[in-house]
């Protein structure tokens, strides 16, 4: 399904439908993986093999938003039980059910497409997408943990906390998983990431 709004376009793909997409996806996921916090040092082989499960696995969609052609930003979701250990045990050990929630993977747009509410229309699409599965009743997802005080920090950065919160989103307590990933100086560190839930109407 696409529409149009001026000059963008936005598309919903799930199944086989989103191979096509991967190589934009993994390019867009690269260059804003690149910025705080993540300063993921990424490589393309690994983006399109990890993206590929969003093309096999069962409910798994890419909300797509393209600028004559260009996709400039994407919201990923997937059911939560179809996720690594890593961030489904965490959640085990709360009164949540791994199997009610869906789990958004990233929402992202290239920084000149920001700032313009295109990220509360691929949420609104996503979410409208869930409730259409009728098994889910919670949208969760996980950001990283930095310090304040972080050297990359820049001045005006925006967490991306305050988007989240703004929709609907709350903290999951002090629920944190992590992931280890290499970055852009080259070593392999250990990052945080805490929790946040929102219950489907």
């Amino acid at each position: 399904m696409s529409d149009r709004n001026g000059e963008l376009t936005r598309a919903l793909s799930s199944g086989s439908a989103v191979r096509g997409i991967l190589p934009d996806l993994a390019a867009l996921r690269l260059t804003i993986f690149r910025e705080f916090p993540y300063l993921y040092d990424g490589r393309l082989a690994d983006e399109l093999n990890y993206l590929e499960q969003y093309a096999t696995t069962p409910d798994a969609l890419v909300a797509t938003v393209r600028d004559a052609g260009r996709v400039i930003g994407a919201a990923t979701g997937i059911p939560l039980a179809a996720e690594g250990a890593e961030l489904k045990d965490p959640v085990r050990t709360t009164s949540y059910r791994v199997e009610e929630i869906y789990y958004l993977g990233e929402l992202l747009f290239y920084q000149e497409y920001r700032n313009r509410g295109l990220g509360l229309t691929l949420l609104q699409q996503v979410e409208d997408a869930v409730r259409t599965f009728g098994d889910y009743r919670y949208l969760a997802c996980a950001t990283v943990q930095r310090p304040v005080d972080h050297l990359a920090r820049p001045n005006d950065f925006v967490p991306i906390e305050r988007f989240l919160s703004r929709t609907g989103f709350t903290a999951l307590g002090d629920l944190v998983t992590g992931f280890t990933w290499q970055e852009l100086d080259g070593e392999k560190r250990y990052h945080p990431m805490k929790y946040w839930i929102k219950e489907l109407d």
